[in-house]
């Protein structure tokens, strides 16, 4: 069901790390249970509407996969649909914080919230094409454990119907940052 890692690491450009997340390159339970009913919905999982730049014929069809990074123990679903000859494209990435239980959507901007240690539900901003490679960012989003509002930017290389890239995580009171590892591979055409 899940893809089996790149052997070859001349495949892959120099600035992307070959090593795999040690127990991470799977979903978790809660992100393959929230995925199976995403996709059980059928036609009714929409998405959110993320703009593309770009030619976009390497990204048409349905993608699914996961993400993960060592620094935060979080781990999560990959869900994204463009149709061909559009410039706008739906998908989602469910966050599941270490520990996690249920999967609830994004909370407003507006409105503070304790810190949540539940899945949820992070939306693309932003992707750009080029041959063979793809970047973008996630809105900012909520730290699970200490409500910093985060920037995530991402990078990813195809190879054949799978993309396999890294992410970058910024916390901007501290300045620190985290990357992580995601891939995803085409499901539908």
């Amino acid at each position: 069901m899940f893809p089996e890692p790149f052997t070859d690491p001349s495949a892959i450009p120099a600035d992307i790390s070959c090593r795999h997340l040690k127990g991470r390159e799977y979903m978790s339970r809660a992100s393959l249970v929230f995925t199976t009913a995403l996709l059980g919905a059928g036609c009714t999982w929409q998405g959110t509407p993320v703009p593309i730049v770009g030619p976009t014929e390497s990204l048409e069809g349905e993608w699914e996969g996961t993400y993960s990074s060592q620094q935060t123990d979080r781990t999560g679903s990959i869900l994204f649909r463009l149709k061909a000859g559009t410039d706008s494209a739906y998908g989602d990435v469910v966050m599941i914080p270490a520990q996690a239980e249920e999967v609830k959507p994004p909370t407003s901007d507006l409105v503070p919230q304790a810190h949540q240690r539940t899945p949820r539900l992070l939306r693309i901003s932003f992707i750009k094409c080029e041959p063979g490679k793809v970047s973008g960012r996630l809105d900012t989003y909520q730290d699970p454990e200490t409500g910093e509002r985060l920037f995530t930017t991402f990078e990813g290389w195809q190879r054949g119907e799978e993309f396999r890239g890294t992410f970058s995580t910024l916390y901007p009171g501290t300045g620190r940052r985290v990357a992580g590892e995601w891939w995803a591979k085409r499901t539908k055409h």
